[in-house]
């Protein structure tokens, strides 16, 4: 990607300043700041190139100046992992106008769903492990494919009698949240008399919400009203202008949608085209022609363990026979103690998206029958997993990639990490037909590409 870290960094404060609620660029003048001519000299092109590139026009085009615009959020809470981030518990509706927020509402996604009368099928998974016959808002999220999964809610947010008409839909990971108390610091409550801090805010929202609403008298339909004020208390701070002197802000903004913390799909075409050469959009790569792979999780069912669950992948790959060999290991680890409200065994649907012509060969350690699907130019094989505990468990999956992938004068592999998981332990082996091996490692935060040279 050619577009200067400035430009991107711009653009990436725009979209989080916009789920803040409001463009402290315009109230401050901040963009007058930037100049063309710098923006050129960062790029080294000419301003008229530049302007062709239209990026700086996105900016008041996101924040509504000379239209209101209205935005769908989507709270994804990735400490129960869904397959586009985390469980649609609670959504918002958001208008700006001028750069200004001129409207602001939080709802409870599953009061919202009981007004549904419309039935819809729901993926199989859905039916056969949450035992669920009517898919909803809630569970709309089932593609690892943001665009797929955000008009799908916007769906069902439609046909459950939402009137608002979107421009863009914004998926936010809970994730975000602690990352953003490290630069806010603490936030109480006085109202609840709660201090919420960086380090445990996740949990103590979650005790809020499930058990804590009970002793303090809050009926059920109320119970995520403490989340409203966290939310509430979280702008006052951001609009504050120590804030946004600190130089971490630029890290933070361009951090979370790089990690698909923050997802983005909008209506138009050009401010979507923005997100997708930015990597912000959630896209699974369709057009990928070399190895991939994609592992997609959906906490089904098993309270947020998620939030106590991690992974190390080693993928090995032969090109010794007609076909490349694939032996898939995933490790999962369960942190997690005894089982409460909170933590249970880790039961998850687990995908794994390999080059569209693969065949499967066989699995270890899953549940049932492996079940194979096309979708997104991909080849899918699903299983139910359990992970008990305080406890360890290795996946296996062994197949066959499709004869495109043979061995040229090199090897190119995309591994596309799915939204709401956090750092994974990545191992490449890799043997060519000369039985030579190639060993590459990375800690992955993002998607990422490797390339190997064959030694001849």
């Amino acid at each position: 990607m050619k577009e200067s870290k400035t430009i991107k960094i711009l653009i990436g404060l725009s979209l989080i300043l916009l789920i803040a609620g409001g463009f402290m660029f315009y109230q401050k003048g901040w963009i007058k700041e930037i100049s063309l001519s710098s923006l050129s000299d960062s790029l080294r092109l000419n301003k008229d190139k530049l302007e062709q590139l239209s990026l700086l026009k996105i900016i008041p085009e996101i924040a509504g100046f000379g239209k209101e615009k209205t935005y769908l959020l989507l709270f994804q809470n990735n400490l129960e992992i869904r397959p586009s981030g985390g469980y649609l518990g609670t959504f918002g509706i958001l208008k700006v106008k001028n750069g200004q927020p001129c409207f602001f509402e939080v709802h409870d996604t599953n009061i919202f769903d009981g007004f549904g009368t419309i039935k819809t099928e729901p993926p199989q998974p859905i039916k056969d492990y949450l035992k669920i016959d009517n898919w909803q808002m809630r569970d709309g999220n089932w593609s690892p494919d943001w665009p797929t999964s955000a008009q799908q809610v916007e769906y069902f947010y439609q046909i459950q009698g939402g009137e608002e008409k979107f421009d863009g839909i914004i998926g936010i990971n809970a994730a975000i949240l602690p990352n953003l108390l490290k630069l806010t610091g603490p936030i109480y409550l006085e109202e609840f008399d709660k201090e919420f801090k960086a380090e445990d805010v996740l949990y103590e929202l979650e005790y809020e919400v499930e058990k804590g609403y009970v002793q303090r008298g809050i009926i059920p339909g109320e119970r995520k009203s403490i989340f409203k004020a966290l939310i509430k208390k979280v702008l006052e701070q951001v609009v504050q202008d120590n804030f946004w002197e600190q130089k971490e802000l630029k890290n933070f903004a361009i951090n979370e949608l790089d990690k698909k913390n923050v997802l983005v799909f909008f209506k138009d075409a050009e401010l979507q085209g923005t997100m997708v050469k930015f990597e912000w959009a959630g896209l699974v790569n369709q057009s990928e022609q070399d190895d991939y792979l994609m592992i997609n999780e959906a906490n089904l069912a098993s309270k947020k363990s998620s939030a106590f669950v991690k992974r190390q992948i080693e993928y090995s790959v032969d090109l010794t026979g007609t076909r490349p060999l694939v032996n898939l290991k995933i490790k999962f680890t369960h942190k997690g103690g005894d089982k409460d409200w909170f933590n249970d065994d880790y039961r998850s649907y687990l995908r794994i998206y390999a080059p569209k012509g693969s065949w499967f060969l066989k699995a270890k350690g899953v549940e049932n029958g492996t079940k194979f699907l096309d979708e997104l130019n991909k080849t899918v094989f699903g299983n139910l997993i359990i992970v008990p505990t305080g406890q360890e468990k290795t996946i296996e999956f062994t197949y066959l990639l499709p004869e495109r992938i043979e061995q040229k004068d090199d090897y190119s592999i995309l591994v596309q990490k799915q939204s709401g998981i956090d750092n994974i332990p990545f191992k490449l082996v890799l043997k060519d037909v000369n039985q030579k091996e190639y060993i590459r490692e990375k800690i992955i935060e993002k998607d990422y590409e490797e390339e190997i040279l064959f030694i001849r």
